[in-house]
């Protein structure tokens, strides 16, 4: 497999209109919705897209956000970065100068959204497989090394997801 490396990341602003009265609540009155997209243009045939769901006003920051935590992502070989992924999402989620905007929260935390599914995006499609199948084979030290447990460091290590994930994956077989 030749490797892919991302070349651009860039962000699109896609807003629609909706008929009088389709997607209101008590609170959002707004017929318009809209979304983030993520997209990493790599050096070969594919691209990964992600999305981030809003709702109009408020878009463009999330694609300001977008491309601003993305930037780090430019020059990286997927396969390689989707082998340390949990890793690299903490690193540009913890960025020194704009995790104070969130990181799990807000804009931050939709771009950050839309990132991580375009580079899921991309990977599958570089392997030429659906992202499910690409999911459902990799083994739980892979699945692990995805993950960004750091919030969850009290009540699940990564040893501890990686215990648990070794004796689903026993089970998984026997139901085969």
């Amino acid at each position: 497999m030749k490797p892919v490396f991302i070349t651009q990341v860039g962000a699109r602003d896609a807003r629609f209109l909706l008929k009088p009265g389709e997607g209101m609540d008590a609170i959002h009155a707004t017929t318009e919705y809209a979304y983030a997209v993520a997209v990493l243009a790599s050096d070969g045939p594919h691209t990964g897209v992600g999305l981030a769901l809003t709702l109009g006003d408020g878009t463009e920051l999330v694609c300001a956000a977008i491309e601003l935590l993305g930037a780090p992502l430019r020059g990286r070989e997927i396969e390689a970065l989707m082998a340390e992924f949990g890793k690299v999402f903490h690193q540009i989620a913890d960025h020194p100068q704009l995790r104070w905007l969130g990181p799990h929260k807000g804009v931050v935390h939709l771009a950050l959204a839309a990132l991580t599914n375009a580079c899921f995006d991309l990977w599958a499609k570089s392997r030429g497989v659906p992202l499910w199948k690409l999911l459902l084979d990799l083994r739980p030290e892979q699945i692990v090394a995805l993950l960004d447990l750091s919030y969850l460091e009290d009540v699940l290590s990564a040893e501890d997801a990686l215990s648990l994930l070794h004796a689903e994956s026993l089970r998984r077989s026997e139901t085969a």
